[in-house]
């Protein structure tokens, strides 16, 4: 934290009521397994736990305790509120006003965590940046990184993820962002929004819940672009980035390299920066747009920009790429995914050489058209040349048809992933690229350790 607060400021801010008096405290945990001498515990409450079973036993262990009705029979003082989540934010709020530099926040329904690391290279040649740490971007996760926030901090970023249709307003509330970005909208967790209109609506929040002057970076190739602008709030400046020149912000002469890395000129003020890109895939691109836009508001310096995406390196589970135990080159791509995020997989892993493997876990929450979404996979990888398609889990199937049909092809589907594994491993060679992909509820990083787990261990060694 910047300074210490107090349960009697937060009684004060949000009401509730005070036990045993009010403590000051620097540090907020939530877990019962890493506790904090000199830290406030914030007693959680979820479907399957609940933190109160054991705050009893936190005497001597924690400074103070956030409840939801009063722990009998422990000296500690305690705040009793009606929701300990939302004091969990309450807390992080307090935090965040404590702040006074530029906070940047990002959203979308894929490669919102690449562009929050590309701003963390842009920001970082010169400022000291407090980031989202991994995927940590929900009610509870963004609470912990504005608890994060030091003295020492300048810039602050944030990712803002969402399963509902007032997730992004909420976090807003907290973290209260002054240059904002949706990254793109997808058919990503549309269970929870009913239909793609519905995401690009809670999306658009983050939009929407902007002070005047503050900044929206638009992805003006985004089909939702004309929609977000409709929705803009007064005094709220805007800035578009994309591949057309009419953007601001946009990129030109896009090339790949040998490896499938993007280069291109990013063209800020009629001015082209050449860049060289370390990620994978084309789609990147837009990726880095979208940073360049975010910098750029927060008055980042064009080449300092540029400097700083050629800088930025993968993130675990996104298009890493490792050596297989047969010598195959194998991307881990296992993280997520959604059909826009595996169209693109399938396009960077079509501009391979040799043979090329795609494996595709079952994509989750897609609702009533996930047969369809699925089939159409399986079509656009046959159309583009793949050589295999090994899918796990039953939605699987309707990729798996869909690539065979006209080819002559085998179908490739699978309930275990052991068993996957074990054929697949008699497709490759040292010319053969294999991409794995796949919802976290698919856990297809269990492909990616089956292929290559050895092989690393033995590069380490």
């Amino acid at each position: 934290m910047i300074a210490p607060l107090t349960l009697e400021q937060l009684q004060k801010r949000f009401g509730g009521e005070l036990v045993n008096g009010s403590v000051s405290f620097e540090r907020v945990g939530t877990d019962t397994r890493k506790l904090d001498e000199q830290g406030l515990f914030v007693a959680l409450v979820g479907e399957n736990f609940d933190a109160h079973d054991f705050a009893s036993e936190l005497e001597g262990k924690v400074l103070g305790l956030v409840v939801e009705r009063e722990i009998a029979g422990v000296s500690l003082p305690q705040w009793v509120v009606e929701d300990t989540t939302v004091a969990l934010g309450q807390i992080g709020l307090l935090c965040r006003e404590q702040f006074q530099g530029p906070v940047v926040a990002i959203t979308g329904s894929c490669g919102k965590t690449t562009v929050k690391e590309m701003l963390a290279a842009i920001f970082s040649q010169r400022h000291n940046v407090c980031v989202t740490r991994g995927n940590l971007n929900n009610q509870f996760g963004l609470p912990m990184t504005l608890f994060g926030l030091t003295p020492e901090h300048d810039v602050l970023i944030l990712e803002m993820g969402a399963n509902g249709p007032d997730d992004i307003g909420y976090l807003c509330g907290i973290g209260k962002p002054q240059i904002t970005a949706v990254n793109n909208v997808m058919p990503a967790h549309v269970e929870g929004f009913g239909s793609v209109d519905g995401i690009a609506a809670a999306k658009g929040q983050i939009y929407t819940s902007l002070a005047p002057g503050s900044t929206a970076v638009i992805n003006a190739d985004d089909d939702y672009a004309r929609y977000w602008l409709e929705q803009m709030p007064e005094d709220v400046k805007t800035l578009a980035v994309g591949l057309g020149h009419d953007c601001a912000i946009h990129a030109d002469n896009i090339a790949m390299d040998e490896r499938g890395s993007p280069r291109f000129d990013l063209v800020i003020d009629e001015v082209a920066h050449p860049v060289q890109l370390q990620l994978l895939g084309e789609h990147n691109v837009h990726n880095a747009l979208v940073a360049a836009g975010c910098a750029f508001a927060a008055g980042i310096p064009a080449a300092e920009i540029a400097t700083g995406l050629a800088h930025a390196g993968s993130v675990g589970g996104r298009l890493q790429v490792h050596s297989g135990l047969g010598g195959e080159t194998v991307i881990d791509d296992s993280y997520n995914a959604n059909p826009g995020s595996v169209a693109a997989a399938i396009e960077l892993l079509a501009q391979r050489r040799g043979k090329k493997i795609l494996v595709l876990g079952d994509m989750a929450e897609l609702g009533a058209d996930a047969e369809r979404m699925h089939r159409e996979m399986g079509e656009l990888a046959r159309d583009r040349g793949l050589d295999a398609l090994f899918t796990l889990g039953p939605l699987g199937m309707a990729a798996s048809v869909a690539f065979a049909e006209g080819t002559g092809k085998p179908r490739h589907n699978f309930r275990e992933y052991r068993a996957l594994v074990e054929v697949l491993k008699r497709e490759l060679d040292k010319d053969t690229t294999v991409l794995v992909k796949g919802s976290r509820s698919a856990r297809m990083e269990r492909v990616v350790q089956a292929l290559t787990e050895s092989a690393d261990a033995q590069e380490e060694n």
